[in-house]
């Protein structure tokens, strides 16, 4: 089960700086959940061009311009070297739309073979520029961790100089200058630009007053490339990516225009998901399979023709992409459930065949589903060649280095790295790997946490609102999707839709209706039937069918809040019959059955809290979360307390909480707690003054309850009220198998007997000798034997347990004025 955290916990709110620029409450908890600083409320709602960074804030930036222009005023052959991914390609052609629109011809290009040449720079690419008479690399996605490679170069006659993005290692290649915002001595104020984000400020460092004239050349690809590589959507990034896409497809590059026609994109509203899943996929496919130019040939091309040539080639690459990436996939899982060490923490997989190209997608795919860091390994001729992917809280790049000399080279940042490894050294670094991790990831870590904005009201959810989040585009790392969180919402339907029945359509209700869809959800059908209350966590979206539109909600996750079918659900039928069990048990070592009214002698003193209870005057909490303060004592009496109480448990990822059914009450110690929770009425009296003669005189007493909580304990007394037809038909029902294992669904869809009435009833059964029996409730199932009938008729209204509910019944009504 996924771990939801509420990034707000109690109703959204603004600020006075958010009132004053009139955004809503809703609107603005959103921008405070991403701690948006108030004096950045203009950059995020209004992040113009003018608010980008003067580039020369990068450190060595002055001396890379400086030795670009003494290229250009010598005319020496310039290569810009890149790489075969999104970034990479988006870097490489951005630099090379920059010399074309300055009209400088003496440059080329080179991006390494993924399958040949891996990543970053290497002695055989460099000899041959060397060959075609470069005298100047840039470097642009890689080069960081270049330090033998610069040194080659340089032995070579040929100068670089580094721009990237990536981690560093403990020595800076000794190139002309090293631009990377990440090196320790740069005071860059924002660490989150991608690789192309760094070619960026290149350029607008070379291109002076002329920048803002052309800088919607640039801002197409350079969005793509922030999106894609996943980098944060704040400050410049939120500037380059809401700005390229008021444009991406409509601007000057008829590369984009052509991949965004053979995506099937034309005429929509561009998005980050777009983005990350349809138009970089099918560039990366490219340089997966080998063909790392074509990407900047498409981003460069000044023929329409040959754009939509290229774009259809990227296309069917894509698609051989996704058979060789099933295959993998489907063996590396293969792997993981054959493998002595699928429970590691890190999973290391290694295998011959694999597509060098591939891994680093079937990679993430593995790190989605398991949710733990993995490594993917390609074995060929001794040697492996990997990529790597992780979850929140484990820095992969720090885990590597803890690793290096199990490793011929590695590099990467937090989330994704590469390596080469020796076949030898494989379970070494599979070793090494998890041992780092048993000390930086818990258990706990590796539960998938989805995020909550905050718990919305059905009233919020309109088209308006809808349109509001809008405002808060682009959607990406750091500022996500926002996901909100409805519960207690009746289904009133569902279904499995799609071709292979794989998503899920359902209908809810809570004040109003709304329709669900959850994409590959299918499997989460079966935590809930028609007629049951869910908790879900959603993506509010809206809907247009024959001309009306509609909100929608987007499912991310759903859990049970109620169910009519408490026995299908263990965890539920765990608790609950245990209290029955335990009200029984008591209630026959006992044998009391007393109904004499109790004695309250200083009930007087508190007459405010016992007028609250016994006159109904109560309103649930609002704030849930000042509920789980301190060291509380949570009552609960009904199977609908116990659905509330779980989940607001749920919600708070408060599982050490302390909870107790109230007819246990006066076996419990209930001192030293801040504060006593009631999340039901109370049965009696009797109970009442236990808890408020028993309590610290500090500890407060809250009555989270209102109307309909009466209502559904009302309607319990109702359930275990004696009714001789009822026993009648569990008895018959049992009788008929006479022997062996009932399940307790079964028992009580067979009889139409509410489970807390055939819980009762068996048990006075045994009682009276009828039946014995035996209960596991991990398994829902009641083992059982019919025992010889008595000579003498059964008189089950004097059974003791019968008498005992008699009396609570009577003690309810007199406490509510029921009669």
């Amino acid at each position: 089960m996924k771990k939801w955290t509420l990034k707000c916990k109690s109703k959204p709110s603004g600020n006075k700086f958010t009132i004053e620029k009139g955004i809503s409450d809703e609107i603005a908890q959103i921008m405070i959940n991403r701690s948006v600083a108030d004096d950045d409320l203009d950059m995020f709602l209004n992040p113009s061009l003018d608010f980008l960074r003067n580039p020369f804030l990068l450190k060595d930036m002055d001396k890379a311009v400086e030795r670009i222009y003494s290229a250009f005023s010598r005319n020496e052959k310039i290569f810009v070297y890149g790489d075969y991914d999104v970034d990479g390609v988006s870097s490489t052609s951005i630099m090379m739309i920059f010399f074309d629109n300055i009209g400088y011809k003496n440059v080329d290009y080179y991006i390494p073979n993924r399958l040949e040449e891996g990543y970053g720079l290497n002695t055989d690419a460099i000899d041959y520029l060397k060959e075609n008479n470069a005298d100047l690399i840039i470097t642009v996605d890689c080069g960081i961790t270049s330090v033998n490679e610069v040194e080659y170069a340089r032995e070579k006659g040929i100068d670089v100089i580094i721009t990237d993005h990536h981690e560093c290692q403990e020595k800076l290649p000794n190139a002309v200058a090293v631009i990377d915002h990440k090196r320790p001595d740069c005071d860059y104020p924002f660490k989150g630009l991608c690789g192309c984000g760094i070619a960026f400020k290149l350029i607008h460092a070379l291109s002076g007053d002329d920048f803002y004239k052309d800088i919607y050349k640039y801002l197409e690809i350079v969005s793509l490339a922030t999106i894609c590589d996943m980098m944060p959507v704040l400050d410049e990034n939120r500037i380059i990516v809401k700005n390229g896409f008021e444009i991406i497809g409509k601007g000057e590059n008829l590369g984009m225009k052509a991949l965004i026609e053979v995506c099937g994109l034309v005429d929509t509203k561009i998005n980050s998901s777009h983005l990350g899943f349809a138009l970089g996929p099918r560039i990366n496919a490219s340089g997966r399979l080998g063909f790392s130019n074509l990407g900047v040939k498409l981003f460069t091309t000044k023929d329409t023709e040959e754009a939509k040539q290229i774009a259809e080639i990227m296309d069917i690459n894509n698609s051989k992409r996704q058979e060789i990436e099933s295959d993998i996939f489907f063996k590396a899982e293969e792997l993981i459930e054959k493998n002595s060490s699928k429970d590691d923490k890190v999973l290391v997989l290694a295998s011959e065949g694999w597509h060098h190209g591939i891994i680093g997608i079937v990679a993430s795919k593995i790190t989605e589903k398991y949710y733990k860091p993995c490594v993917l390994l390609c074995i060929e001729d001794g040697m492996a060649v990997g990529s790597a992917r992780s979850i929140k809280g484990f820095d992969l790049f720090s885990a590597l280095f803890q690793c290096k000399e199990f490793m011929v080279k590695f590099g990467g940042h937090e989330q994704a790295a590469g390596m080469t490894v020796r076949e030898e050294d494989i379970e070494n670094l599979r070793v090494k790997l998890n041992h780092v991790a048993d000390y930086s990831l818990s258990n706990e870590d590796l539960i998938e946490e989805i995020k909550i904005e905050y718990e919305i009201s059905e009233d919020s959810l309109n088209l308006e609102f809808v349109d509001s989040l809008h405002d808060l585009e682009p959607f990406g790392i750091n500022n996500p999707t926002p996901y909100f969180l409805i519960r207690d919402c009746i289904v009133k339907s569902r279904y499995l839709i799609g071709k292979d029945k794989n998503h899920l359509k359902i209908g809810i209700e809570k004040g109003k209706s709304f329709e669900c869809v959850g994409f590959g959800m299918a499997h989460l059908s079966e935590l809930f039937e028609v007629g049951d209350s869910i908790d879900l966590v959603f993506k509010a979206d809206k809907n247009t069918f024959n001309g009306n539109t509609k909100v929608q909600l987007l499912i991310k996750d759903i859990r049970l809040n109620k169910t009519k079918s408490v026995y299908k659900h263990t965890n539920f039928l765990r608790e609950y019959a245990n209290n029955v069990l335990s009200y029984c048990e008591r209630v026959i070592n006992d044998n009391n059955s007393d109904c004499a009214n109790s004695h309250y002698p200083d009930l007087e003193r508190h007459s405010s809290i016992v007028d609250s209870i016994v006159n109904r005057k109560n309103k649930r909490v609002e704030n849930i979360a000042e509920l789980f303060d301190g060291k509380n004592l949570f009552i609960i009496n009904t199977l609908n307390g116990m659905f509330r109480l779980f989940s607001d448990i749920n919600i708070l990822n408060n599982e050490k909480i302390e909870f107790i059914f109230i007819s246990n009450i006066d076996k419990r110690d209930i001192k030293g707690y801040n504060k006593i929770i009631m999340y039901d009425y109370p049965n009696n009296l009797d109970e009442v003054y236990y808890i408020l003669e028993e309590k610290d005189e500090n500890t407060d007493i809250i009555m989270n309850v209102n109307e309909s909580d009466f209502v559904h304990l009302m309607r319990e007394f109702s359930n275990i009220k004696f009714d001789r037809d009822k026993f009648v038909r569990i008895y018959k029902y049992m009788d008929s198998l006479s022997i062996g294992e009932i399940n307790i669904g079964a028992l009580v869809e067979s009889t139409g007997v509410p489970v807390i009435s055939a819980l009762l009833i068996i048990n006075i059964l045994k009682t009276e000798g009828l039946i014995d029996f035996n209960i596991d409730l991990e398994n829902g199932v009641v083992n059982f034997e019919m025992l010889p009938r008595p000579e003498k008729k059964v008189n089950l209204e004097d059974n003791v347990i019968v008498k005992k509910i008699s009396c609570d019944l009577e003690k309810f009504i007199k406490m509510y004025g029921l009669d």
